[in-house]
């Protein structure tokens, strides 16, 4: 079985495949703090020194307690450090300063899947697709943000979200399990289940962005898919169901599975 990515996929995919699910590395902003305290702290985030990079940002927030960048940063750090309510608190105070600091926005639909706060979940993921309905700058359409993560018989799995059903299969979230070596051993994919039907007998299945016409799918499939076999676990007739639907089911498959 074929995996085509778009560029750049697999370097995204394989550092969001390890913890912490940082979305991205802390950004410049208006608000920066010393840029000698900035460039260290965030040399320990980018090394994963999750514990001294927060101390290093603590310092930040203390001296300039208006600093996007330092707050960023101690958020980030927290998730890293799985200390998630601390790390909403500050994204929120991140969101409170730079309301459109899309990526403070997205690391909170981490946080609250964490928590199984899942209303919280719901509202940042709509607020970011209102960004990208609106095509508000810095957050782009064909984005694909990852959402969730959790383990499952020692498994840890990666959840992205598709806001633009992705591939020729139409995808709108890859449940992905990475191998020791970074790469994609096997995955699990809210699709069209027609478009679907139409690209797995060709035994080729892409993952990733693949511009074309999309029209409205009416049908969802549930598959699951590895490098030498693919199954169907569920099928939604009556259109897309709810993240938290699909999330149960595929808990409920994989608990399953020896």
């Amino acid at each position: 079985m074929k995996h085509h990515r778009s560029p750049g996929w697999n370097q995204r995919a394989v550092a969001l495949a390890l913890l912490p699910l940082l979305a991205a590395t802390v950004p410049m902003t208006s608000q920066s703090s010393a840029p000698s305290d900035l460039v260290a702290a965030r040399q320990e985030l980018a090394q994963k020194h999750f514990d001294r990079a927060k101390v290093l940002f603590t310092a930040i927030v203390k001296d300039h307690g208006d600093s996007v960048d330092g707050r960023l940063g101690m958020a980030d750090a927290e998730l890293g450090l799985h200390e998630y309510e601390a790390a909403e608190l500050e994204y929120r105070r991140v969101v409170a300063l730079q309301p459109e600091l899309w990526i403070a926005h997205k690391n909170l639909v981490i946080v609250e899947a964490a928590l199984g706060r899942w209303e919280e979940f719901d509202r940042e993921r709509a607020l970011l697709h209102a960004a990208r309905d609106r095509g508000a700058p810095g957050i782009s359409r064909s984005d694909a943000d990852v959402i969730d993560s959790f383990v499952v018989h020692g498994q840890r799995w990666v959840v992205r979200e598709y806001y633009e059903p992705a591939g020729r299969s139409l995808a709108r979230y890859n449940f992905e399990n990475f191998g020791p070596d970074g790469r994609i051993r096997e995955y699990i994919s809210l699709e069209s289940a027609e478009d679907a039907k139409q690209v797995v007998p060709g035994g080729e299945v892409r993952i990733g962005h693949d511009p074309q016409a999309i029209t409205p799918i009416k049908s969802f499939a549930l598959n699951w898919y590895t490098g030498r076999a693919h199954g169907s676990i569920a099928t939604y007739t009556d259109g897309e169901p709810t993240y938290e639907k699909v999330r149960e089911d595929v808990l409920r498959y994989l608990r399953r599975q020896e």
